[in-house]
């Protein structure tokens, strides 16, 4: 009869444990979790040479409340075994509710079973007389099931076969065996849940690729009915098409608006499903930002005459060097503070665009003298759709998106810059400010900056025209 060394020496089992624990526990892919599981068992603790052959790993299946083989050890009786069975492994799947099959029985009294007919493992999905033979060929004589447990579910079992009888293993290798089986059902749990989170994940972003081209097709397509709408507004409101009475006017005015509103937010939804798609493209080039921002204020002319503020474009102290950035979006980003400003700012107020360079970089600030943010408001700047109650235009159809803030930060952002606010506090004013990089050895002169409304501290000249 062979004989078999039963009692390693204490201190290297441990270790060996608390390195296959580590194995286990660190990975957390489920396909290597199981195969880990069931090879690092000889491995590890040297089982092989205890004359453990064939180590098997049978979970749960929920949806088909069926026992399911998932894992075996590829030790060479353990592929002849495997390889000589009528079904393949994968499809050896035992009922739950079949009670005569020892797996489902040590999973049901939690405690471990032991059989020296390997048919007890398989019935009934595979009779014994298929079985016997190759356990035969094979030389398995005692094989042990333990009971994977997750508080007090079973999640499944390890099926250890083994070459030598129930009465040459030790005590020893028992505990160590249900120690490591503990071990094993945490392992396949964290498994699970990783991978249904993997799942869960990747649904997730198919979702939202699928969110995004709806998006950006929806807004292609919405945009061109949009620009007709406006057009012919435009061309009734200028009285192309025939005199129209005051009311009339009133009504192609709104019209008017309210289309501009709309292909500003078909706008901002394009460039939002662009920014998270990656998509947005930047094309920077040499840009003066003064010049930019004089450009940009005589845009925002008549929005600030009808709320009677001032903007005041404040001389560089040194002339500004350019930056690199793509003029479009950049104007885009100056829109959308100084509109900011004259949403939250009350009738006689000024908001004011100053430079400063430092380093490499050329920092822009937009202050206002109005309505300041709040501190537990300050959490829905940047924001999608993040809007702040209070402002002077609430009764404008053309009042913004709630988007302008988030898309103004990440066009700053993917041009290497950063976009900051800072407010003191309710009604004591706000100050966005955003850097971009200077283009090296570029320097413009003074006179190449063309704002003659921007010498220092001088407002815009805006008429005085009642508030509408």
């Amino acid at each position: 009869m062979d004989t078999y060394s039963t009692t390693p020496k204490a201190q290297e089992t441990i270790a060996a444990l608390w390195r296959l624990e580590k194995i286990i526990l660190d990975t957390l892919d489920f396909k290597d979790v199981v195969q880990k599981i069931v090879e690092s068992t000889l491995s590890e603790l040297g089982y092989l040479n205890l004359g453990y052959r064939v180590i098997v790993l049978a979970l749960v299946d929920q949806k088909t409340q069926t026992l399911k083989r998932i894992s075996f050890s590829r030790t060479k009786e353990g592929i002849e075994a495997i390889g000589s069975l009528s079904l393949p492994f994968e499809h050896i799947d035992i009922p739950l509710a079949e009670e005569n099959n020892l797996c489902i029985k040590a999973m049901r009294q939690h405690q471990p079973l032991i059989t020296h007919s390997v048919a007890d493992v398989f019935y009934p999905t595979l009779k014994e007389e298929e079985i016997l033979p190759i356990q035969q060929a094979v030389g398995i004589k005692t094989t042990m099931v333990y009971p994977v447990m997750s508080k007090d579910t079973p999640l499944g079992v390890l099926i250890f076969s083994m070459i030598k009888t129930e009465q040459e293993v030790s005590q020893e290798e028992k505990d160590l065996i249900a120690g490591f089986t503990d071990v094993v059902g945490l392992a396949v749990q964290n498994s699970q849940l990783y991978s249904s989170l993997q799942d869960a994940n990747e649904q997730l972003k198919s979702l939202d690729r699928l969110k995004d081209e709806f998006v950006s097709l929806a807004s292609h397509e919405l945009r061109t009915p949009m620009t007709a709408i406006k057009s012919y507004a435009w061309m009734l409101r200028e009285e192309r098409s025939g005199t129209l009475n005051e009311k009339q006017k009133k009504d192609v005015n709104i019209i008017y608006a309210s289309t501009e509103r709309l292909i500003r937010l078909v706008n901002d939804m394009l460039n939002v499903s662009r920014i998270e798609a990656g998509r947005l493209t930047i094309n920077p080039q040499p840009l003066d930002l003064a010049q930019l921002a004089q450009d940009v204020l005589n845009d925002v002319l008549p929005s600030a005459q009808n709320q009677q503020i001032s903007i005041i474009l404040e001389k560089p102290s040194s002339p500004l060097g350019t930056v690199l950035a793509d003029e479009d979006k950049t104007k885009e980003v100056f829109i959308n503070l100084i509109g900011n400003s004259l949403k939250f700012t009350p009738p006689g107020g000024k908001i004011t665009l100053s430079f400063e360079q430092k380093e490499d970089m050329i920092i822009t600030r937009v202050t206002d003298t109005g309505k300041g943010i709040k501190a537990e408001d300050m959490s829905k700047l940047f924001q999608k759709f993040g809007m702040i109650e209070g402002n002077y235009t609430v009764r404008n159809v053309g009042q913004g998106t709630g988007l302008g803030l988030y898309i103004s930060k990440s066009i700053v952002e993917l041009q290497g810059g950063t976009m900051t606010v800072f407010s003191e506090g309710e009604n004591k004013g706000t100050t966005f400010t955003f850097t971009l990089r200077k283009v090296p050895n570029n320097t413009m002169q003074p006179e190449q900056i063309d704002a003659p409304d921007a010498s220092a501290n001088t407002p815009v000249s805006f008429p005085t025209v009642p508030q509408a």
